[in-house]
C-alpha cells in the first residue's frame, strides 16, 4: 500500500472524496498546516505569528517536566514564541500539587480566559490538546471570529492531535464532544523521540485499536445500531497502521524511524475520525474498557494509566473475544424482543455497578442517560437484528473476521515486538485483576456507541466467567 503523507491535507481530502461511495457524506479535513520535522520549534513560532498576526499568544501546558536534548522543552517553546509575540503561559492544573484531569470544567474555565488573545498554542500530549481544543471551541461558540489554535505534541501517544473531537470527563465519565480541529499541528521529531518510550508505545496501542474497532463499527451498522459506517477512514489509516506495525522493533527502541511511524499513524487516525465526525473507526469495545479503568481509578486508589497502554491490552482481549464468541452467539436472544423488564434490569445493573464508584449517583445517572438511548435504538432495530441473524446463519458475515478484525496472535505479536503492554499488570500504573475484570465485564455500558461488548452481553455470552477467562489467557497472567 502506498504511503499517505499526513502533511498533504489537500491530497487527503481529494482521496477521501474519491474513495467515498455515491452520496456518502465525507467531512473535509479542515486543518491549515501540518508540519513534521527534525527541529521545527522555530517553524512553530513563525506559524503562530502568521496565524495570530503577531498578537498576544497563550501557551497552554501542564506541569510535567519535559526535556529536549537535555534542555527544558517548555522553556524552549516559550522562548521561541516570545520572539514573535507577547506570550502568556497557562499551566494546568491551578494547584501545582494536584493531578491534571482533562475534564469539561477545566475546559470551560480556560475558555473564559481566552478573550483578548490572538492565538492559542497547546504544548503537551492528548489531555492538554483536548482541553485547549475544546476551550477554544467554547470561546468561539457560534461566532465567526478567529482564534487560531496550534497543537505542539510532546509525545506521539494518542490520536487526538488532528481530530475535530475532544475526549473530556463529564460527571466522572469520559465523553467524546464535538469540537473544531486545530488550525495547525507542528510535530518536532526530536521532541517526540526524547519523550518517554512508554508514551510512543501508548500511541502504538491507540492506533492498533483499529484492528478490532472497525469490526465493532461494521457490526453496529449491520445490526441497525449505527448509520454512519464507511470504508473511507480505513483506507486512509491502513497504510500508516501497517507501516507502524512493521516498525514495531524501532518503536520498542524509541528509534527515529519508529517514532516517525507512530507519529504519522496517530495524525492520520485523528483525520480518519474527523472525516466521519466520530471516533468509531479507531474506538470500540477496547476503548470503553480503558475508559472504565479511568473512571474507577480514583475509587480504587490508583493513578490512571496511559490511555494507549490500556487500549493496546484491551485490543488484544477484544480480538480473542471475537475468535471465541463468534460461533457461540445465541442468535435467538439476538433477535428477541427487548421488554420493559429487560430495560429495568439493565438500569439496576448500572446503578449497582457504578454507585459503588460514586455514592452520589451522578456517575450512574450519566451512564444510564447514554445506555438508555442505546437500548431504545436496540429495541427499534429489531427488524435489522432479525435480518442479521438470518445472514449470520447463512455464513454471510464470517468473512468479516478476516478482513475487519486482526487475529489475536497478530496483535499479540505486534505489541510484543513494540515492547508495549500485553496485560493490564504491565501498564505504567498496573491494574489489579479485580479492576480489569470489572472493566471487561461492564465497560460496554458507559456510552451510546454499540460495540462487541454490547453484542456479547445481549446474546448472553459476556458473563463473569467469560470475562475472567479472557483475562486468564497465559499471556495475560
Amino acid at each position: 500500500m502506498p504511503r499517505i503523507d499526513p502533511t498533504d491535507i489537500a491530497g487527503i481530502n481529494e482521496r477521501a472524496r474519491t474513495w467515498a461511495a455515491d452520496g456518502e457524506p465525507v467531512s473535509p479535513i479542515d486543518i491549515g498546516h501540518i508540519i513534521i520535522g527534525e527541529s521545527v520549534i522555530d517553524a512553530l513560532a513563525d506559524l503562530t505569528r502568521s496565524l495570530g498576526g503577531g498578537g498576544p499568544t497563550l501557551m497552554v501546558a501542564d506541569r510535567t517536566p519535559m526535556s529536549r536534548r537535555g534542555d527544558d522543552l517548555k522553556s524552549l517553546v516559550e522562548s521561541a514564541l516570545g520572539h514573535v509575540a507577547a506570550v502568556a503561559v497557562r499551566r494546568l492544573p491551578d494547584d501545582p500539587d494536584a493531578e491534571f484531569h482533562a475534564d469539561l470544567t477545566t475546559a470551560q474555565r480556560l475558555a473564559d480566559e481566552l478573550p483578548g488573545y490572538a492565538a492559542v498554542v497547546s504544548v503537551g500530549s492528548g489531555s492538554i490538546t483536548d482541553v485547549a481544543k475544546y476551550a477554544r471551541h467554547l470561546a468561539l461558540g457560534e461566532s465567526s471570529a478567529s482564534l487560531p489554535f496550534i497543537s505542539f505534541p510532546t509525545a506521539a501517544s494518542v490520536t487526538a492531535f488532528t481530530s475535530a473531537l475532544a475526549v473530556l470527563t463529564v460527571d466522572g465519565v469520559k465523553r467524546t464532544l464535538g469540537s473544531r480541529p486545530p488550525d495547525a499541528v507542528v510535530c518536532d521529531l526530536q521532541t517526540l523521540t526524547d519523550a518517554p518510550p512508554l508514551m510512543t508505545r501508548a500511541g502504538f496501542g491507540d492506533v492498533l485499536a483499529r484492528s478490532v474497532a472497525y469490526g465493532d463499527w461494521l457490526l453496529a451498522g449491520q445490526l441497525g445500531m449505527d448509520d454512519g459506517f464507511s470504508h473511507v477512514p480505513s483506507r486512509l489509516l491502513e497504510p500508516a497502521e501497517q507501516a507502524m506495525i512493521a516498525a514495531a522493533e524501532q518503536v520498542a527502541g524509541s528509534e527515529a524511524a519508529g517514532v516517525r511511524a507512530v507519529t504519522e499513524a496517530v495524525l492520520l487516525a485523528g483525520m480518519a475520525m474527523s472525516i466521519v465526525n466520530q471516533t468509531a473507526p479507531v474506538s470500540g469495545w477496547e476503548h470503553v474498557i480503558s475508559h472504565f479503568l479511568d473512571l474507577t481509578a480514583a475509587h480504587d486508589g490508583r493513578a490512571a494509566a496511559l490511555h494507549g497502554g490500556q487500549v493496546g491490552v484491551a485490543t488484544l482481549i477484544a480480538a480473542r473475544a471475537y475468535e471465541r464468541a463468534w460461533d457461540q452467539l445465541d442468535l435467538d436472544l439476538l433477535a428477541a424482543e427487548t421488554t420493559d423488564a429487560d430495560v429495568a434490569a439493565r438500569r439496576r445493573t448500572v446503578e449497582a455497578v457504578f454507585t459503588k464508584y460514586d455514592a452520589t449517583g451522578r456517575m450512574a445517572a450519566e451512564i444510564w442517560r447514554d445506555l438508555e438511548q442505546k437500548l431504545n435504538r436496540w429495541c427499534t432495530a429489531r427488524a435489522a437484528r432479525g435480518e442479521f441473524v438470518d445472514r449470520k446463519r447463512a455464513g454471510e458475515f464470517d468473512g468479516f473476521l478476516c478482513t475487519a478484525v486482526r487475529r489475536g496472535a497478530e496483535i499479540d505479536d505486534a505489541l510484543r515486538r513494540a515492547a508495549a503492554p500485553r496485560r493490564f499488570a504491565e501498564v505504567n500504573e498496573p491494574i489489579p485483576a479485580s479492576a480489569a475484570h470489572a472493566a471487561v465485564r461492564f465497560g460496554h455500558l458507559i456510552r451510546t456507541r454499540f460495540t462487541l461488548g454490547d453484542l456479547l452481553d445481549q446474546t448472553g455470552w459476556l458473563t463473569d466467567e467469560t470475562a475472567g477467562a479472557l483475562l486468564d489467557e497465559p499471556q495475560l497472567l
